[in-house]
């Protein structure tokens, strides 16, 4: 069996104190993707952009809205268990399955509180979600398209399969990083040269920004400097 890759306390401490487009072009640099692959779409807004950064390890769920068929309640309890046996901190990935998302919230106070207590700190939902001044209150992130004020007859219909939330393929296990910017997932293989990483992404923004703004500037000389969008 594989072992699944750990965080330390530094290494949650770091990706907490940086936001999601700098870790977006950090991970840039290590040529390991597409540039068009690792992040969930915009249609997938933060709710709590106040809370700062999201970092955790995805859990994958895909959700339904069966109509006037009595909902399975098996795929909770699989849910949970799973949430549980993870190593944390987690974030519970939830893929819509029911073609009208805009009718069905996935989760509310309950449910969140019960997923924090087993060492979640976000969700994620090309869906709805609700009860959203009492999650907020919990200091618990949420990611969704918009509130939904019901949560009509929703099952859980996989654990820990593959999804796919607006554009993006994740898997259980991958590593989550959000904000009020949106969500990007950061290789594994990468974490531990990140934030030299990191800090070069942040010396080249800050040189080029007191270039713009001095008095030297010219965009012929911006051009010649660096290269806007050349990935250098």
């Amino acid at each position: 069996m594989t072992t699944a890759p750990t965080l330390t306390p530094a290494d949650l401490d770091f990706l907490r104190s940086v936001d999601s487009p700098t870790i977006a072009n950090a991970i840039e640099r290590f040529k390991v993707r597409p540039l068009t692959d690792g992040f969930v779409g915009g249609q997938v807004r933060c709710a709590f952009p106040e809370l700062g950064p999201m970092v955790g390890r995805a859990l994958t769920v895909t959700m339904r809205n069966p109509g006037d068929r009595p909902a399975s309640r098996e795929g909770f309890w699989r849910m949970w268990e799973q949430l549980e046996a993870m190593a944390g901190p987690t974030v519970l990935m939830i893929a819509d399955h029911s073609g009208a998302p805009h009718r069905v919230a996935y989760a509310g106070e309950i449910m969140t509180k019960l997923a924090r207590r087993l060492g979640a700190v976000g969700m994620v939902t090309d869906g709805g979600l609700r009860d959203l001044a009492e999650v907020r209150a919990l200091g618990f992130h949420y990611f969704m398209r918009y509130p939904v004020v019901s949560h009509a007859n929703f099952e859980i219909a996989t654990v820990g399969e593959p999804i796919e939330l607006d554009g993006q393929r994740i898997e259980t296990g991958d590593l989550v990083h959000g904000d009020a910017n949106g969500i990007v997932l950061i290789p594994w293989e990468i974490v531990p040269e990140l934030p030299e990483a990191v800090e070069k992404v942040r010396s080249a923004e800050a040189a080029d920004m007191a270039f713009i703004d001095g008095p030297e500037f010219t965009l012929g000389g911006f051009k010649d400097r660096r290269g806007y969008g050349s990935g250098k």
